[in-house]
């Protein structure tokens, strides 16, 4: 499994470095010229619209990119290849997962990391470091910043997952190579059956864990801040900052995801006709 990974890495390494690349250049564009469209100047706007625009894009293409490694086993010659190695189908799955998460990992660390920097060297007046980490923990605790990166990095998982699952299936369902793009339908469809089926089990289940006090609320108003606490005195009302989880909605999203992939690992192993 490890050699299938580093053959993944191989294979893609050069287009992740260019677009790391072509981002960083126009991430250095937008701050030399960004004053110049906050003045005024029509080219220093244009410049500004264009890169963001070309940002947006190439961040769009490179995730496709990413995940369209994937699609490549099953639908060209490579998958001959790759579905002969002596590799259980959970293992194919698992190497294109935590590749795809390296190099979206990867790049988010070195955009973010240069981002800091710039900003800290085109601020108009001094600001270190420091001062930027007080104002960021003044709105927002470092336990709802871990918080967020976990939640981040499941949801990554999540999404690709049912990615790679919605491949497999559409490969199974549409042998044809010509119509393998229904597999982003298939996605689709899933996505709203998957998202319908949380709402009702987090309606029916309102129940919260508040990261604040690490105490199981439940909504008492449409306002996410309030909530009811369950306390020794029974229910008190109060007000919360925190971001509180969905206890069955989180668990119904870890079994979702563990089913996808273990079922996109069946399908791969059992199903797959090359």
């Amino acid at each position: 499994m490890f050699n299938y990974m580093k053959y993944e890495i191989k294979g893609t390494y050069k287009y992740i470095a260019g677009v790391l690349a072509l981002v960083l250049i126009l991430i250095t564009g937008l701050y030399i010229y960004g004053d110049r469209a906050a003045e005024g100047s029509f080219g220093g706007g244009l410049f500004v619209a264009l890169s963001v625009m070309i940002l947006f894009g190439t961040t769009l293409v490179t995730f496709f990119y990413i995940v369209g490694s994937f699609r490549k086993e099953l639908y060209e010659d490579r998958g001959y290849l790759t579905f002969t190695l002596p590799l259980k189908g959970i293992q194919i799955v698992g190497a294109k997962l935590v590749v795809a998460l390296l190099w979206f990992f990867l790049l988010g660390i070195i955009v973010a990391l240069y981002n800091l920097v710039m900003m800290l060297s085109f601020t108009p007046f001094e600001l270190n470091l420091s001062d930027l980490i007080s104002g960021i923990t003044s709105f927002i605790s470092v336990r709802e910043i871990i918080l967020g990166i976990i939640i981040t990095i499941f949801s990554g998982v999540n999404i690709l997952v049912l990615i790679y699952f919605s491949m497999t299936l559409g490969k199974i369902t549409f042998r044809n190579k010509r119509i393998g793009g229904l597999w982003f339908v298939i996605f689709l469809v899933l996505s709203g059956i998957l998202a319908f089926g949380q709402l009702r089990i987090e309606t029916l289940l309102p129940f919260y864990i508040d990261f604040d006090t690490f105490k199981v609320v439940t909504n008492a108003v449409m306002n996410p801040e309030f909530y009811v606490e369950y306390g020794n005195n029974g229910l008190d009302t109060r007000v919360s900052g925190g971001y509180p989880l969905n206890i069955a909605g989180t668990l119904y999203n870890i079994v979702i995801t563990v089913a996808l992939f273990l079922g996109a690992g069946y399908l791969i192993e059992k199903k797959i006709d090359l």
